[in-house]
């Protein structure tokens, strides 16, 4: 039995030269992290406006949202995608299928890559409305 399996490894061996086999350990999809909170930046027009971030308060902005995701972050992005794009989204903070549409509308309309995900060429592409500015539309961008 030993024999036999010197042999296979010599095989093995063998064919991984030959063929430019190389085994490696496959890493994660997305190395992002989830957006959980928020924090207050100043837009173009000069006023604050909560955008996704990893944390609340800590302009950690380069993170991801996505079906699934349930957090503050997924409540301010469905405030945005409500006031500066007339989504009716229920701000649940839960990234359902309705958010991730919403999220696509806008992508399709900045002219960026559509895929239904909230990151950060979503984020440097889309605009904001001010903080606390239920009823007020004034949508720039950062």
């Amino acid at each position: 039995m030993r024999q036999f399996m010197s042999r296979a490894m010599v095989v093995l061996a063998t064919t991984v030269g030959i063929t430019g086999i190389t085994l490696a350990s496959a890493g994660p999809v997305s190395a992002q992290a989830s957006c959980t909170g928020a924090s207050l930046y100043s837009n173009t027009a000069h006023e604050l406006v909560a955008v996704p971030t990893i944390g609340n308060d800590t302009h950690l902005d380069n993170c991801e949202l996505g079906l699934g995701n349930q957090s503050d972050a997924v409540y301010w992005l469905q405030f945005d995608l409500n006031q500066c794009y007339g989504q009716h989204l229920a701000q649940d903070g839960i990234y359902g299928s309705l958010t991730q549409q919403a999220v696509e509308h806008v992508q399709a309309a900045v002219h960026i890559t559509v895929d239904g995900i909230y990151g950060p060429q979503t984020r440097d592409h889309i605009k904001w409305v001010n903080y606390g500015g239920a009823g007020s539309a004034a949508c720039f961008p950062l």
